[in-house]
């Protein structure tokens, strides 16, 4: 069961700012509220706006005004450094609801002003709960990071679905030879959707099967963290 807020909080911040907290706090081990918000990595009251997003997300844990990053946090950047953005999809799917609904609104739609985006999603989430919507300032905060990600591309006030961005991002990693990704190597996790090539020491990588792995690993990630703090 979804829980959507009255007015879902997302802060407006772009995708490289929740990458440079959370290599800041991934490299120190741990900082505290004050010293992220006194290096420029947080704003806001109380824990920080980030800081709460992050833990929103199980990526950060917070204690006694000290802040340091989960296992999901480490597996994301190893992941990021990869596929880069996209790797931030399959978590924000798994996460959030706003940005799950989102996506499939405009894989449905193909293209779509933003007002009618806007009005789509809000009755999406009407749906779910009579008291679900998100505001205008959420909403374009929620635009920019599917724009960072690689899920949509918007020219003025048009929005264009560009396709699974984590599909996309295995399949350019490698190399595509005949419209087949390959690459010289894959993780344990994703050998279900790989191919060894031999003797070229190569595997076929099948890009949609892999962004559906790495979703459901976030999501078993995720749920752990949901249990461990229930």
């Amino acid at each position: 069961m979804f829980h959507v807020q009255r007015s879902i909080p997302f802060p407006p911040i772009r995708l490289d700012r929740l990458v440079r907290y959370l290599q800041a706090v991934v490299q120190r081990g741990s900082a505290s509220l004050e010293e992220l918000k006194e290096d420029g990595l947080d704003f806001g009251k109380g824990k920080g706006d980030i800081t709460r997003f992050l833990e929103r997300l199980g990526l950060v844990a917070v204690s006694d005004r000290n802040v340091a990053p989960t296992k999901l946090a480490y597996e994301l950047l190893s992941i990021y450094r990869s596929i880069g953005p996209a790797a931030f999809h399959p978590l924000f799917s798994s996460a959030l609801v706003q940005y799950r609904l989102l996506a499939e609104l405009v894989e449905a739609m193909g293209a779509a002003t933003l007002e009618e985006l806007h009005d789509a999603l809000n009755k999406r989430l009407a749906e779910i709960t009579p008291s679900g919507w998100i505001n205008n300032v959420a909403f374009k905060s929620l635009l920019a990071i599917a724009v960072d990600v690689g899920l949509v591309r918007r020219e003025g006030r048009r929005v264009e679905y560009l396709g699974d961005p984590v599909a996309r991002a295995f399949a350019g990693n490698g190399s595509v030879i005949g419209g087949v990704a390959y690459m010289e190597d894959v993780p344990e996790w994703l050998r279900a959707c790989s191919k060894p090539q031999k003797p070229l020491g190569i595997v076929q990588l099948d890009p949609e099967c892999a962004s559906r792995a790495l979703e459901r690993r976030f999501s078993v990630e995720i749920n752990m963290g949901d249990l461990s703090h229930g």
